[in-house]
């Protein structure tokens, strides 16, 4: 066997190695359809269709459509263009019913197309029949408003607030935030960008909103007398017997715009006569009855006022409801104290909650108001307490009255009072009380009048407190009417000093009005009473005014006898006021008898008494019935001096009306002496003064002063 090579093992093949991979050109030539392109694929393919663009969102045009034209408003809305001209932020505040949010629709309505950006609106609800809305809810509503996606996502109110101002950055957006109650409501709804504008409105003043941002704020006021007639369809200018009715219509809502809106929609069903036929006779509850729609709680007064009232604190609620027993338009502090039973200070802080929430202006220094509508609802409210509060609103103007008047005409015989006085104003000086008897002569007024028998015993005791403010003003239809009210009332409780004293005031009254007559029904009655009654000094009074009326009637002889005894009680007496008063009186009657050396030692004794006491106001009439005295003896000169006098008492006193009768004496001795340019200064001064305090003088001095001129007084009309 022969041996040869090996045979060579084959070597294993090898997959062949892929090729490189080829260029890839990313370029697509087509323009629509979905499109794959790709070297290499791992596994399948699955094609989509592509999602729509989202497509921009619209700007917000958020601002509801007005609810009828605007009335009465150009000045608000001159006032809103040129504050926001620029962008900013405008507070309009007002009660219930003024037409806040009118205003602002309006105004935006003409701007809309000012602001591109768009405009958002929310009724944030703060006075309302529902909870208020917050600002975390309502941010996110602006947001997607806005077209941000899931604005819920954004947990915290800070981020809502951030992310609306950031999408409003560079936009000219206008945001009416309507109806806010508190500003923690409204601050983080405020857009951030120099060209946005906020319209706020709301019941409450949100005094706080200035302390971070520039705000113009915009109090509305009532509407006047013609644009309450426009609102109810009528012409200013329109005389007609309906005008009246509508006219009569238009002062029962009292300019307050939704009232008016509401009445002209009940006169359209009914006819302007049954409107004004409401206006005259209804009590508060058939009067806020009519100014309801019936098928709206927003068109219902009462409704509306509901929603501000259930704002209040307990303290500001309770203060509120006393406002509809209170009688008069003003309160202040120390009679709100007294109604409600608690502090001043409770009083103070009641009365600035109200004012803050326009339930209340500030009408004077300390003095505080009430819509008359209002006022008709916080009466509903306050009628289970009527009675409680009518009795401590007698008991303080009662004590308070007593001592202002005692101020105004000292030394005067004053009834005791059976309660301990309530705190009350500080009245310093008689001026300080004459200007609160001033202020505060409605109140009384309709206290002494009310008619209520319950209080008839307060109401005779309240006129009588009063007899020397009225005699010192001669406020005579106050003076009469709460005099003859308080008669009623006497005569009903029986009580005879009371009447006898009521009658001896109201006599005063009826002579200065120039009904002496009646007068001396009044001083002859209580002359018996007091003779009744054994009371000496009221005997003595009513002899002294029955001497008075003898006197007009030129039964001199008899008057001086009544004067002499009224004299004789008073000297043993020591009431020296008295005293200089009858001194006076007899000068008088003794000068119409031709007693002048008589006259003149009575008159000299009367002043120098009136001057030792300071009786200012005695003192005056006392010069000037010296006056009176020289030139009845032809002395004008003298009686011009004693004129003079007599106009700086009257000053001295404080009291308007004795300074223009002073002044009217004094032009008559100035003519009686030949000066008629002086005479002409001096009436022409007391003719205005007379008018300025609606004095019946001033009609027959006017027309002396025209026929001594030969021209009518400036400002004064024929007949006026």
């Amino acid at each position: 066997m022969t041996g040869g090579p090996a045979p060579r093992r084959q070597p294993t093949p090898q997959p062949p190695r892929p090729a490189p991979p080829s260029r890839v050109d990313n370029k697509v030539d087509i323009g629509y359809g979905p499109v794959v392109q790709a070297g290499i694929i791992h596994g399948g393919v699955h094609l989509h269709a592509p999602a729509p663009a989202r497509p921009a969102p619209l700007p917000p045009r958020q601002i509801p459509r007005e609810g009828g034209p605007l009335v009465g408003r150009d000045r608000e809305l001159a006032t809103l263009g040129t504050a926001l001209a620029a962008g900013g932020i405008a507070l309009i505040t007002g009660m219930a019913g003024i037409g806040k949010t009118a205003l602002a629709l309006h105004w935006a309505g003409r701007v809309r197309e000012e602001f591109p950006g768009g405009q958002l609106y929310v009724d944030l609800q703060g006075f309302g029949p529902g909870e208020p809305l917050n600002a975390h809810d309502v941010l996110a509503a602006f947001l997607r408003a806005l077209g941000q996606a899931d604005p819920d996502k954004l947990a915290t109110t800070a981020e809502r607030a951030a992310a609306f101002r950031t999408l409003i950055a560079g936009r000219r957006v206008l945001v009416l935030l309507d109806n806010a109650s508190r500003v923690e409501q409204i601050r983080p709804l405020l857009p951030g960008g120099g060209d946005c504008v906020a319209i706020v409105t709301s019941r409450a003043r949100l005094a706080g909103l200035a302390v971070h941002h520039q705000v113009c704020f915009l109090p509305l006021r009532l509407l006047g007398e013609s644009d309450a007639l426009a609102v109810l369809g009528a012409s200013p200018g329109d005389h007609a017997d309906d005008a009246g009715s509508t006219r009569a219509l238009a002062r029962f809502c009292g300019g307050l715009p939704l009232a008016l809106r509401i009445a002209a929609s009940r006169a359209a069903e009914s006819g302007a006569e049954d409107g004004a036929r409401f206006g005259g006779s209804m009590g508060t509850d058939t009067r806020l009855d009519f100014l309801d729609t019936g098928n709206d709680g927003g068109s219902a007064l009462r409704t509306v006022f509901s929603w501000s009232y259930r704002a209040l604190s307990e303290n500001a609620s309770r203060a509120f409801r006393v406002l509809g027993v209170h009688p008069g338009p003003g309160i202040d502090v120390f009679a709100l104290a007294a109604a409600t039973g608690t502090t001043t200070d409770d009083a103070a802080t009641a009365l600035l909650a109200l004012v803050r929430g326009n339930l209340l202006t500030e009408s004077g220094p300390g003095r505080f108001e009430a819509h008359d509508l209002l006022r008709a609802y916080a009466g509903e409210l306050c009628a289970a307490e009527r009675d409680t509060v009518l009795a401590r609103l007698y008991d303080y103007y009662l004590g308070v009255s007593d001592r202002a008047d005692d101020l105004v005409a000292p030394m005067r015989f004053r009834v005791p009072l059976h309660r301990p006085a309530a705190p009350g104003p500080e009245l310093a000086n008689p001026a300080s009380a004459l200007s609160w008897l001033d202020t505060t002569l409605p109140t009384l007024t309709a206290l002494c009048t009310s008619g209520d028998e319950r209080y008839d015993d307060r109401r005779w005791r309240l006129a009588h407190a009063v007899r020397g403010y009225f005699y010192f003003t001669k406020r005579l239809d106050a003076w009469i009417a709460t005099h003859e009210a308080a008669l009623q009332a006497t005569l009903r409780l029986g009580d005879r000093r009371a009447e006898a004293l009521t009658r001896t005031n109201l006599g005063m009254a009826l002579v200065a009005a120039g009904r002496s007559g009646e007068a001396e029904q009044h001083y002859r009655r209580a002359h018996d009473l007091f003779v009744e009654l054994g009371d000496r000094r009221g005997r003595a009074g009513a002899s002294a005014n029955i001497a008075s009326v003898l006197r007009r009637r030129g039964a001199l002889p008899d008057a001086l006898a009544k004067q002499r005894e009224a004299l004789a009680y008073y000297r043993l007496d020591a009431s020296d006021r008295h005293v200089c008063i009858t001194l006076r009186t007899m000068a008088s009657v003794e000068t119409d008898l031709g007693r002048f050396a008589d006259a003149v030692a009575h008159v000299e004794e009367a002043i120098g008494i009136a001057v030792r006491l300071q009786l200012h106001l005695e003192a005056a009439q006392g010069f000037n019935s010296l006056g009176i005295l020289y030139l009845r003896r032809g002395e004008a000169g003298r009686a011009e001096h004693a004129h003079g006098q007599a106009v700086s008492h009257s000053r001295a006193a404080g009291s308007a009306h004795q300074e223009a009768t002073s002044l009217r004496r004094l032009g008559t001795a100035a003519l009686a002496s030949g000066d008629r340019v002086r005479a002409a200064r001096w009436w022409a001064l007391a003719a205005r003064l007379f008018q300025e305090i609606g004095a019946a003088e001033a009609e027959q001095v006017a027309s002396d002063l025209a026929s001594l001129t030969g021209r009518e007084l400036p400002g004064r009309t024929p007949g006026s």
